[in-house]
């Protein structure tokens, strides 16, 4: 891989993993599986020093979370969006 791809890996790993982290904001029990169904990215411009990534729930259900994160870099410019949607497996709680 070159390091521009590298780049994009490392900003989509840290994009989903603060979607999951949002989604989980919302179970009971934090090893209950959870699955993503959908995932969307928006690169918008190079980051410059570290990054840092910051998720929210948006909304959803018993069953289901929709999330948003936001990739920000030294400068706090954002540098990438991302919306997913997570699927709640098994039985638990969900706070709304």
């Amino acid at each position: 891989m070159d390091g521009e791809a590298d780049t994009e890996l490392q900003q989509c790993r840290l994009l989903h993993q603060a979607l999951r982290q949002a989604a989980r904001t919302r179970l009971d029990d934090a090893a209950r599986p959870l699955a993503a169904t959908d995932l969307s990215l928006v690169f918008s411009t190079p980051p410059e020093g570290p990054l840092q990534a910051r998720g929210q729930v948006t909304g959803g259900g018993r069953s289901v979370c929709f999330c948003e994160a936001e990739l920000l870099d030294s400068g706090q410019r954002t540098v990438a969006r991302a919306m997913g949607t997570f699927r709640y497996q098994g039985v638990g709680v969900v706070h709304r």
